[in-house]
């Protein structure tokens, strides 16, 4: 087959979706198709670039609406871009046989207000709900959460879940990989990996460090990910007046906002971790969780959306809000070596129920049934 991905952002800038395009494609030329993807272009990046035998064509932002390439080549059309989608409509009215999937990731829909803090998301949450209800052929879906999200647009269309795996093939141990990042034995790790978004919860655990540091002096929170804008996300972020709040606070030196970093120091920073807290408003499924349990670092997140899905046994659910818990759990973590190895322990076997060989496979036979 030939299979075309058209997605808003990829590979080299890295997030959730893109590393889902990256991973696909790697698999698809793994089992023998030709891989394809349709992205923006940004700053110092390729027009054309072939990328572990995946040829990436990158536009203008504000034309991928409208294709610079031909669509009729590929047998197999497979959008994660919301930009894309009107026209994918329009397109799959002129051809009909054309084989379209849209792979909707997460719906924020009523909860896109807490998620961003803007005032016009009603009207944004309406234009969300159009958009993904034009034509297609089927949906992929990464939870059964989102899964039913849709359904209650009334969609008829058959819709497949086929979830994500970790990001990374492997994590060192973790002494070596706080030998390598020059964090001490004695330091309690806390860490987050996630956009310095407000609706990815970042301020909820700023706001129980100065509890933590009444029990232990040694704990330090790694924040680690991009502030987003308008242009990268579509979202304003808050790392400013995340900083200026820790400095307000006097937990100056207990907390790190680390930003974006490389790719290749990731799994040192998840094996480094004590425990990983994930206080996210909506996850369509939450690959940084599961990169956390691969690495076996005890997982506290909050029970919404597709959260306990992704999380299952293998960590710890809590009331979306509830920073009490958040601390609660933290400090039985942190005081009971007990607790912490063995979420350590459930945190591993749940994470190896999600790779993605085994569900690009499955991704595939649903391509094929359609042709």
């Amino acid at each position: 087959m030939k299979i075309l991905q058209i997605s808003d952002i990829a590979y080299p800038h890295i997030g959730g979706i893109e590393r889902t395009v990256y991973k696909y494609g790697k698999e698809f030329v793994r089992n023998g198709h030709e891989s394809y993807v349709l992205t923006s272009s940004f700053e110092k990046t390729r027009k054309i670039e072939n990328i572990e035998n995946t040829v990436y064509h990158r536009v203008p932002k504000y034309i991928l609406p409208f294709f610079s390439m031909s669509l009729k080549d590929f047998d197999i059309i497979h959008s994660h871009s919301y930009l894309s989608f009107y026209s994918l409509n329009l397109y799959k009215k002129i051809y009909r046989k054309k084989i379209i999937f849209k792979h909707i990731h997460s719906i924020y829909g009523k909860n896109l207000r807490a998620y961003t803090g803007w005032n016009i998301s009603k009207i944004l949450s309406i234009f969300e709900e159009s958009l993904i209800k034009g034509e297609c052929d089927a949906y992929i879906v990464p939870s059964n959460f989102t899964k039913n999200t849709i359904k209650n647009f009334g969609i008829d269309k058959d819709i497949y879940v086929v979830n994500h795996g970790p990001e990374y093939d492997s994590f060192p141990d973790k002494k070596e990989a706080r030998k390598i990042l020059g964090i001490k034995d004695e330091e309690f790790i806390i860490g987050f990996v996630g956009r310095m978004s407000y609706g990815k919860g970042p301020q909820d655990i700023i706001k129980i460090i100065p509890e933590i540091l009444k029990y232990n002096r040694n704990v330090r929170l790694l924040l680690i990910g991009p502030n987003p804008t308008l242009k990268t996300s579509g979202i304003m972020g808050i790392r400013e007046h995340l900083e200026k709040r820790v400095k307000e606070m006097g937990i100056e030196n207990n907390v790190e906002f680390l930003g974006f970093v490389e790719d290749e120091k990731m799994p040192y920073y998840y094996s480094s971790m004590d425990v990983f807290v994930m206080p996210s408003r909506n996850e369509g499924f939450g690959i940084s969780i599961v990169n956390a349990m691969s690495a076996g670092v005890p997982v506290i997140a909050y029970d919404n959306t597709a959260i306990p899905e992704t999380v299952g046994d293998g960590g710890i659910l809590i009331p979306t809000g509830d920073t009490e818990k958040i601390k609660e759990w933290v400090l039985k973590i942190m005081e009971n070596e007990e607790i912490r190895k063995m979420y350590s322990e459930k945190a591993i076997k749940r994470s190896r129920e999600f790779d993605w060989g085994k569900n690009v496979k499955k991704l595939i036979e649903i391509y094929s049934s359609y042709l």
